[in-house]
């Protein structure tokens, strides 16, 4: 397709002239052209066919692009689609993954629930037992002050009251 340009004076006499000869043409048949100087048709007509041929070489140069535009677009949309499908693989293998992990957390939860329990009962009953032997110790410290047993009592009282504050403080996380 021929574009001219609306600001070239000089395409602008060519295109009058033409449009002169081609109404002459139409008007007068073939006795229009007698009229009209013959080379300067001719020449017209040879530079209208370079400009045709310039124009379509441009044309092609920009089909060809545009096919080449075309198969890289479309190389781009099937590795999109890739991407996009490994995407949601990589999605669905981690989802699989957090209920897997998810399962196994509540699984460890529900057993530290029921040893927690276990611990808390035993850790109550110790404490009733603590205060009897405590009252036991003092019951020979009162009625036995010099002894070796009580000292021996009242040490192995102690080292086990050590070890129960060891655990009370592990079990509450100090």
């Amino acid at each position: 397709m021929r574009t001219i340009d609306r600001f070239n004076v000089n395409n602008i006499k060519r295109v009058e002239r033409n449009a002169k000869i081609i109404y002459q043409f139409a008007k007068y048949g073939s006795k229009g052209l007698s009229k009209v100087n013959p080379t300067l048709v001719f020449i017209d007509a040879v530079v209208s066919l370079g400009e045709l041929y310039v124009s379509y070489s441009k044309y092609r140069q920009v089909q060809e692009q545009n096919k080449q535009l075309e198969i890289e677009i479309e190389t781009l949309s099937h590795q999109l689609n890739n991407l996009k499908k490994e995407l949601d693989l990589k999605e669905n293998k981690l989802k699989e993954e957090m209920s897997k992990k998810s399962d196994i957390i509540e699984q460890y939860l529900k057993n530290n629930r029921a040893t927690n329990a276990t611990l808390r009962k035993a850790y109550n009953s110790s404490k009733k037992y603590f205060f009897k032997m405590k009252k036991e110790v003092e019951k020979y410290r009162n009625e036995y002050p010099f002894s070796e047993e009580t000292k021996k009592i009242e040490e192995l009282y102690y080292e086990t009251l050590t070890a129960y504050t060891e655990t009370t403080l592990t079990y509450i996380g100090g």
